[in-house]
């Protein structure tokens, strides 16, 4: 009877032997996991806790960071072309006359004397600006102009008018003689605008307003560069 109860606590030993270690290995993977998940837990809240300053700035309502693209930049400055032109504002009192000897002129002359008011136009086309216009080091943004040119000479008709106009005796009225008078107003202007150096206006104007205008999309520090007209860019056909 003996020897039959000690038979069956050595089967009843052998065949519960295995459980033991596999217990262990269980709780071992389970203790294992357990740190495994705890730490992403952690990790979780972690990062949940360290709020990016732009996330924190929208609830709070407190200034963010702003990360300003150079591309960005170009856009937005290519459309404000209206922004960089200057225009100077001219009256003149202007004789045009037929050419002749005095004696002759009483008779056969034709002169006219007229009152122009008109503007010189100039500015700077950014929609020349490209890619490598724009450059940005660190909080610095240097954007470097396009060179400056006329754009258009304006005679102002309807505050232009004829003072007078003396026809010799004999003399019929020159055609041509009003539309002299005119161009050479025109051409006085140009003239004159070039004389007051209306392209250090226009980029001067530009400077600021360009600098103003990127420092409002949140870029720290503008630095605009100019570049100098080119004397030999054409005029444009209201100008020549």
């Amino acid at each position: 009877m003996e020897q039959a109860t000690a038979m069956v606590e050595h089967e009843v030993t052998r065949r519960t032997g295995w459980f033991r270690p596999f217990c262990l290995a269980v709780l071992v993977l389970l203790l294992v996991n357990t740190c495994v998940v705890g730490g992403a837990i952690v990790l979780l809240v972690r990062q949940v806790i360290t709020l990016p300053p732009g996330l924190i700035a929208a609830f709070t309502g407190a200034q963010s960071p702003v990360i300003v693209q150079a591309t960005t930049v170009l856009e937005k400055v290519q459309a404000m072309s209206q922004l960089t032109t200057t225009r100077f504002n001219y009256s003149s009192l202007v004789t045009s006359q037929r050419e002749l000897p005095g004696i002759l002129a009483g008779l056969y002359g034709d002169k006219l004397v007229m009152v122009a008011v008109g503007h010189v136009t100039a500015g700077i086309d950014l929609r020349q600006l490209t890619a490598e216009s724009v450059t940005r080091q660190g909080d610095t943004m240097t954007i470097r102009l396009p060179p400056p040119q006329l754009l258009d000479c304006f005679l102002d008709e309807q505050a232009s008018y004829v003072v007078s106009r003396d026809t010799g005796l004999f003399a019929r009225p020159a055609p041509n003689l009003d539309v002299s008078a005119r161009r050479y107003a025109v051409g006085q202007f140009r003239d004159m605008a070039l004389h007051d150096d209306i392209f250090a206006q226009v980029q001067t104007n530009a400077q600021v307003a360009i600098t103003n205008f990127v420092s409002g999309l949140g870029v720290r520090q503008v630095n605009v560069l100019t570049t100098p007209r080119d004397p030999d860019s054409p005029l444009p056909d209201s100008c020549k």
